[in-house]
């Protein structure tokens, strides 16, 4: 028998994935049954649990794969020598990365996600993680403008972070809730608090 790809593994996989959050979205995550997911996936039950035990599973399979996407791009941003345009640049990644969520759903997905794994020991884990890694990477981008003169030595770094982190999460509800609300402006205002340019001096 020839051997199957991981190419075709992780297609495989996000197929599942892609399914079940599009009934995740249209009934909610508690609602949704196995055999629906199979029905959107176009799989039999034994493809499906080939991957996934459940829909636990493939909710912490996203938020994995949401982990391994992302945490490359904050390391390479930690990395750069100008902490500043780092960071305006990371914040433009996930607020674009938002709106194609919205427009799939996912949002509303993720969120029902994050408020399961609250109450659920099998979720919390790897969403704790990835959020931890996050703000390790972020925090290493403000000690580096600190260490420059750029950012005020005052802050705790961690707290920084978790700020910018703040700001991501906030409006991946208030999208949620207000799909017409403006990405673009409410980055711009993001940005002019980080940048201190928010007050008008005289």
């Amino acid at each position: 028998m020839p051997k199957v790809s991981d190419e075709y593994l992780d297609s495989r996989r996000q197929q599942i994935i892609d399914a079940a959050y599009r009934c995740f979205a249209r009934k909610g995550f508690h609602q949704t049954t196995m055999r629906e997911i199979y029905a959107e996936a176009k799989l039999s039950p034994g493809a499906i649990y080939h991957y996934f035990s459940s829909k636990e599973e493939i909710i912490k399979a996203s938020f994995i794969f949401d982990y391994q996407r992302g945490l490359p791009v904050f390391q390479r941003a930690a990395e750069e020598s100008d902490p500043l345009p780092a960071i305006a640049r990371l914040l433009d990644f996930f607020y674009a990365g938002l709106e194609s969520a919205a427009a799939l759903g996912a949002d509303r997905v993720n969120i029902q996600g994050w408020a399961e794994a609250l109450v659920n020991p099998q979720l919390l884990p790897p969403l704790r993680e990835s959020l931890k890694a996050f703000l390790d990477e972020l925090s290493k981008m403000v000690r580096r403008g600190q260490a420059m003169g750029v950012i005020d030595h005052a802050l705790d770094p961690e707290a920084v972070g978790e700020v910018i982190l703040s700001s991501y999460f906030g409006l991946y509800l208030q999208k949620a809730f207000q799909p017409e609300l403006d990405v673009g402006k409410y980055k711009a205002v993001v940005l002019s608090l980080f940048n201190g340019d928010f007050l008008v001096t005289t």
